[in-house]
């Protein structure tokens, strides 16, 4: 697929596409078993591990139904062990088994998908010294109790699997061994390689095979937020079970080579001056990937065709625009942060924005988590273009909410790691969750031609506003990054610190609203000329960062937000901060403020006209 897609862009016209190799570990499943045994060790139900073929799914009929394993999760047999239910597998859903007096040590933990990243369920449970791990799809989340499930409706049928990466996103993605790097795992995460991946083994199941596994259950039910949605098959227990479950896998490790693909249209600036704009999508999937990745890759190679076109017409952008087509993503975003791990003195000091989509269509909800300085030129675009289904400019449709970014996708190398300011964005059902065949053999093009977008028209849509972004970031004069936006996000940012009721905060205050009026300021300064005036529109994002990056994860870099700890997927605003507040650590809270008010002062002195054009990247790498 690397090479036809090389292969495409260079058809398009677009002749500077190359693949870009690195080696990777990777995991591989060869074999898993679970069994449910009564007292007595007899067994009473052997987990089938499969997701079962539907008659008008052609593709659904495939040896990889069989094949549902967790990426990195490693070898393992637990024999004969009790099972308790931990809920999501948050922190605080072991604390309230602590509370009910349930200890989870050396037993094996069932918990359901949500709220938090996989890989941090299995983190969580193996500090609570759990041996073993089950992670099911409830039917509350994303199956019947949404809506009907596939094929008559959207939602995850009964023998469905999410299939994923079990790294421990929060602390270090990308390849955990960084086979391809010079720099070793622990210089880069503050982690060794085996200190980012689960030590006890994992499985995940479906529904059909959970409700055997829960029906064992005993002990008292769970309080309302614990229930799921197979109340009309059970009540739902802390356990532990009457009886015991036996697990098994066998995984297999192994350094492999992965292929990112570089498409680059060249600006028009001299080198000194030009500003890359990066799009990018993964292009690797667990199965078929018809949504997760390919609706996103259906969109870079729209982009691309269109540019194609461009160039082939005489047209050059000003700044040079890269387009990538990422390997490697479902195992942690392990191709794009090699890339940029590789090339980030480049990078830092000079491409200006990431424009990311993955899952690019899965409903027609638009949906978009951004840097906030970028909120305002979407807004403009999505004015441009309009909704299939209503005929009205995507604008008029969309709720105009622009979620904090946080982690999951190829976009956290950029804003995370580098301070690039970046963009996420894709169309999602109507609740704006994950939709219902994500990560399993039901994850087709039937499903997205019967359920998600028979005509494609939201295909359409998203590579007009990914391009038209792209084609704003790369040819006008000023770049479109509004920092006074960012400036009163910031704020709200710390409004939400103290409404979390944490003090000590006078002097951040203080720092941000100089920080507003330093951005209104710079917007209105006429005396400032475009070339400076961009150079500190696209280095901006920098200041953010903290060359020491956050604590417990050096990694991550950016003071203003960044993954939960103990979540990975949804971000927490000054995350040093509430880290230092959650763990009751004053003098860390103290250190994380000053921290936070140093890179907004540093933000504040690079708008100032003595300052201006003063970038701060030479104090992070």
């Amino acid at each position: 697929m690397a090479k036809w897609t090389q292969k495409k862009m260079k058809e398009f016209g677009l002749l500077d596409s190359k693949v870009h190799i690195m080696d990777s570990l990777l995991s591989y499943p060869v074999s898993r078993h679970l069994e449910l045994n009564d007292e007595h060790g007899n067994v009473q139900f052997r987990a089938p591990l499969s997701e079962k073929p539907l008659e008008m799914d052609p593709t659904s009929n495939t040896i990889w139904r069989n094949m549902t394993f967790l990426a990195y999760t490693p070898s393992g047999e637990v024999l004969n062990k009790k099972l308790v239910y931990a809920n999501y597998g948050k922190p605080e859903d072991f604390d309230v088994l602590e509370s009910e007096g349930i200890d989870v040590m050396g037993k094996v933990v069932i918990v359901r998908y949500g709220k938090c990243f996989r890989g941090l369920k299995i983190m969580n449970a193996q500090r609570r010294g759990a041996i073993g791990l089950l992670l099911y799809s409830d039917p509350l989340d994303d199956g019947y109790r949404v809506g009907k499930v596939y094929p008559d409706g959207p939602w995850r049928p009964e023998t469905s699997v999410q299939r994923g990466s079990a790294q421990f996103n929060s602390l270090c993605p990308g390849d955990p061994q960084r086979a391809h790097s010079e720099a070793t795992t622990e210089q880069l995460c503050g982690y060794k390689p085996n200190e980012v991946i689960p030590s006890i083994p994992a499985i995940p199941i479906s529904y059909h095979d959970a409700i055997p596994l829960l029906l064992s259950l005993q002990g008292d039910e769970v309080p309302p937020d614990w229930v799921g949605g197979l109340t009309d098959k059970l009540v739902y227990r802390f356990g532990p079970s009457k009886g015991t479950v036996s697990l098994g896998t066998n995984n297999t490790f192994k350094v492999t080579p992965i292929w990112n693909v570089i498409t680059t249209i060249k600006g028009t600036l001299p080198k000194e001056l030009d500003q890359p704009v990066v799009l990018g999508n993964h292009r690797d999937a667990w199965v078929y990937g018809a949504a997760d990745p390919n609706s996103g890759s259906t969109v870079m190679l729209e982009v691309g065709r269109a540019f194609g076109k461009l160039v082939q017409s005489g047209w050059k952008p000003k700044r040079t625009i890269i387009i990538a087509s990422w390997s490697g993503e479902e195992y942690g975003l392990v191709g794009s942060t090699g890339w940029g791990e590789e090339y980030a003195n480049t990078l830092l000091k000079n491409a200006t924005v990431y424009i990311n989509v993955d899952v690019g269509v899965s409903g027609k909800t638009f949906a978009s988590a951004a840097t906030h300085s970028l909120g305002r030129e979407l807004l403009k675009v999505a004015g441009k273009v309009k909704d299939p289904e209503t005929q009205k400019p995507l604008s008029d449709v969309w709720d105009k909410q622009l979620g904090t970014l946080g982690s999951g996708s190829d976009y956290t190398v950029f804003l995370d790691n580098l301070g690039i300011a970046s963009y996420d964005l894709r169309f999602m059902p109507f609740n704006k969750q994950p939709y219902g065949t994500y990560h399993s053999i039901y994850d087709s093009y039937t499903w997205i031609e019967t359920q998600a977008d028979p005509t494609l028209e939201y295909h359409v849509l998203l590579s007009q506003v990914v391009g038209l972004l792209a084609l704003d970031f790369a040819d006008l004069d000023v770049l479109p990054i509004e920092l006074q936006d960012e400036a009163q996000a910031i704020s709200q940012y710390v409004d939400e610190l103290e409404g979390m009721h944490i003090h000590g905060l006078d002097e951040l205050r203080k720092a941000v609203k100089e920080l507003e009026k330093s951005a209104v300021a710079f917007a209105r300064n006429d005396e400032v000329d475009n070339q400076q005036k961009n150079r500190i529109l696209g280095l901006f994002e920098r200041n953010l960062l903290d060359k020491e990056g956050l604590p417990k994860r050096k990694w991550f870099k950016h003071i203003l937000q960044a993954p939960g700890l103990y979540l990975g997927y949804e971000p927490e605003v000054f995350p040093g901060i509430q880290q230092a507040f959650s763990e009751k650590n004053n003098t860390m809270l103290q250190q994380e403020i000053t921290r936070a008010v140093s890179a907004i002062n540093r933000g504040i002195r690079m708008l100032t006209p003595q300052n201006s054009g003063e970038p701060f990247v030479q104090a992070v790498y």
